[in-house]
């Protein structure tokens, strides 16, 4: 039972709008704090808060160039799982037609 503890608060940390957007911003690519504030209209005191959780869970890391700090995911599959259940999530909300059939998930932030 103590690996569906750790499972549980793994998962808790990404039951967030913000974070689980900012993961998704972080798909195939590293952004600083300013470009994920912009990307998510979302002031930067409140993407730093989010991504210091992330980094402190080690689901994100960083690295530091000059003055500016760069996010990556620490593991991409962490990445390939949140696009799963999200696919997962909108072909279920368009079979009971609760989302447009023409909603791509493809064009969902921070997915080419």
């Amino acid at each position: 039972m103590e690996i569906f503890e750790f499972h549980a608060a793994y998962c808790s940390v990404l039951a967030n709008p913000k974070r689980l957007a900012i993961m998704a911003c972080l798909d195939n690519r590293e952004c600083s704090v300013s470009e994920l504030a912009e990307a998510l209209d979302c002031p930067m005191p409140t993407v730093s808060r989010n991504l210091a959780l992330l980094r402190s869970k080690h689901l994100v890391t960083s690295r530091q160039e000059g003055t500016k700090v760069f996010y990556r995911p620490t593991d991409p599959r962490i990445i390939q799982a949140c696009t799963a259940i999200r696919n997962l999530l909108i072909e279920g909300l368009k079979k009971r037609g609760e989302i447009a059939q023409e909603l791509n998930p493809d064009e969902i932030i921070g997915e080419d």
